[in-house]
């Protein structure tokens, strides 16, 4: 989108791709709102989350499967029309190689961003892909295992992949989709 980062000619861009749509942009902004944007990723996500048992680690060697809390989301604009909802999540994650079962703790930090646009009657919310270097990880683990797992496992990227994909395929669904669009 052209009118998503800031300055002069970002706001002008966003003024006019808005009145093609019969809208102004202090519509947009009023509706594209970093409170809305965390309210309704908030409410998609709930207080807790869970995933897996997801095949993971080289060849599918393992298993792993984490439960969390959602901590307190904050969202931000970042330019005219983007906004950045940072989502904290503390895992207790579990790796499953063979019959040995690894614990890690995992805080993340999950960058989603998002920007408004006008569309015909309404003002439409477009969705960034979670890539991994939107998520920030601080991954702990304990003992030779935790060791092997972070080394060799490459646990890190790991993590980030699948938190990645769980992320964005939560903001896919039907329910995630609906709330994009906003009647104006």
């Amino acid at each position: 989108m052209a009118a998503a980062g800031g300055g002069r000619y970002a706001r002008a861009e966003a003024e006019r791709e808005a009145a093609v749509h019969g809208l102004s942009l202090d519509t947009v902004l009023a509706v594209a709102t970093p409170e809305r944007a965390v309210r309704v990723i908030s409410d998609l996500l709930g207080p807790t989350v869970t995933f897996g048992p997801v095949p993971a680690g080289p060849h599918d060697m393992a298993t792993a499967e984490a439960t969390g809390t959602v901590g307190r989301l904050t969202g931000r604009r970042d330019g005219v029309t983007r906004v950045v909802v940072h989502v904290p999540v503390a895992l207790d994650l579990t790796v499953t190689i063979g019959s040995r079962r690894i614990p890690a703790e995992v805080d993340l930090v999950v960058r989603v961003g998002l920007a408004g646009r006008a569309v015909a009657g309404a003002v439409e919310i477009d969705v960034d892909p979670i890539a991994a270097e939107d998520i920030d990880a601080d991954i702990r683990t304990r003992g030779v295992g935790g060791v092997f797992l972070r080394r060799l496992g490459d646990l890190d990227a790991e993590v980030r992949h699948h938190v990645g994909v769980w992320a964005s395929t939560l903001l896919a669904t039907p329910e995630a989709i609906e709330e994009c669009r906003i009647a104006v």
